[in-house]
């Protein structure tokens, strides 16, 4: 459905609620936006729209793909392990990028 309707032509797309209460972007603006101009080859228009989500998009599928092949290898799906420095780093990235670019 994406790739065939643009959220920039189409208004069916939920809007952020973050966005509608105080005119700010959070640090999910634009990813709808920019998953479609990606599917589609723009990488530039994708990346005006949301860059943390370009950057990052690239490592959540290598790690979903790893995970899967690892599941059909091994016969079973196993459970994230992610140390807790990794989540406070993405969490300071995140809240980094928000303030950002909304200066």
């Amino acid at each position: 459905m994406l790739y065939r309707f643009s959220p920039v032509d189409h208004g069916f797309y939920p809007r952020c609620p973050f966005y509608l209460l105080t005119g700010r972007q959070c640090p999910g603006c634009g990813a709808t936006r920019a998953l479609y101009f990606l599917l589609h080859g723009n990488f530039a228009v994708a990346w005006a729209y949301n860059q943390l989500f370009v950057a990052i998009l690239p490592l959540v599928l290598f790690f979903f793909i790893a995970q899967f092949a690892h599941a059909m290898w091994r016969g079973r799906w196993h459970p994230l392990q992610v140390k807790p420095g990794f989540i406070y780093a993405g969490m300071v990235l995140v809240l980094s990028f928000a303030v950002i670019r909304n200066l």
